[in-house]
């Protein structure tokens, strides 16, 4: 029997001020949804000393939606409050950051 494709996966990190990452975090949990992408697993990180916090979330992308997860992450990443946004594959290979 043929098996199915393999969805790739990856890592969406996005890193802000701490204030903000909920909100964001909501948002692109939001916008995976509607794009019915799967989240794996999501780990935060905050600093103590600094105000900076991030997120990471992991997920499936059919190569047939990668550009529309670099659309997510430009949107977040026209936000004030976002330091850094970028995505890569489970190899490693960063596929979009920014800013540059």
């Amino acid at each position: 029997p043929a098996q199915a494709p393999v969805t790739p996966i990856y890592q969406f990190t996005i890193v802000s001020l701490s204030d903000t990452l909920n909100a964001l975090r909501k948002q692109l949990y939001y916008e995976l949804r509607d794009l019915d992408l799967r989240v794996l697993a999501v780990r935060i990180s905050r600093n103590e000393s600094d105000q900076l916090a991030s997120t990471v979330v992991t997920l499936h992308c059919p190569p047939d939606l990668r550009n529309l997860l670099s659309a997510i992450a430009l949107r977040l990443g026209q936000s004030p409050d976002v330091r850094r946004v970028h995505w890569e594959s489970e190899s490693g290979a960063s596929i979009a950051v920014l800013p540059a």
